[in-house]
């Protein structure tokens, strides 16, 4: 896309037309998208967009990890000073534990703190780099649609059995992943729009 984004640009602009129908109806549709400023707009969406999502997904995170330890510093407290222990505290803290894991998924996605091998990317030129990356987001962004349908799927599948001390719906802890998968396909929706327009 780097290296032939500004080719197309310049035949679009002095107007060589193709024989072949469905190129030259696509190249009017691309110079038309082009000339609208409709790129920027589009960009500036999914910013916007991937920006609301980290907010939220940031208070949601701090609230979490708040509730979380305090529970558990309450259970502690609990059982050796009073010896008593809540039989509802490990199953929230696990539950909420879950949450974060996928919540902040989304974030370090955002922000490439993922694990990755960077072996072999290191040492291919630049220009075959970013089809790479591109080609290695879209496998991710794909895997992400599957992922968030299966846990949607997962979630609905398991709404009827109960969690065994809080007795709520196991739905809910396993809504985390699809949440979770939403949230990284937007941040990763952003990430492919910036490297499609550079």
């Amino acid at each position: 896309m780097d290296r032939h984004g500004p080719e197309i640009r310049k035949r679009l602009r002095k107007g060589i037309k193709f024989d072949h129908p469905s190129i030259s109806l696509f190249l009017r549709g691309w110079r038309d998208f082009l000339k609208d400023g409709q790129v920027k707009i589009l960009r500036q969406i999914s910013e916007k967009v991937s920006h609301l999502a980290e907010r939220v997904v940031q208070v949601t995170l701090v609230g979490m990890v708040a509730i979380m330890t305090t529970i558990i510093i309450i259970q502690v407290f609990m059982r050796y000073l009073f010896l008593y222990s809540l039989s509802w505290s490990e199953e929230v803290a696990r539950y909420l534990m879950i949450w974060v894991a996928f919540l902040g998924a989304s974030l370090a996605l955002k922000y490439g703190f993922h694990i990755g091998v960077e072996f072999v990317i290191t040492r291919i030129p630049d220009r075959m780099r970013a089809w790479v990356n591109g080609v290695a987001k879209l496998s991710i962004l794909v895997f992400l649609i599957f992922f968030t349908i299966g846990g949607v799927q997962v979630s609905w599948a398991v709404r009827d059995q109960d969690s065994p001390a809080l007795l709520f719906s196991m739905g809910y802890a396993y809504l985390s992943a699809p949440v979770g998968g939403v949230f990284m396909i937007i941040h990763l929706l952003n990430s492919l729009i910036k490297d499609w327009i550079k």
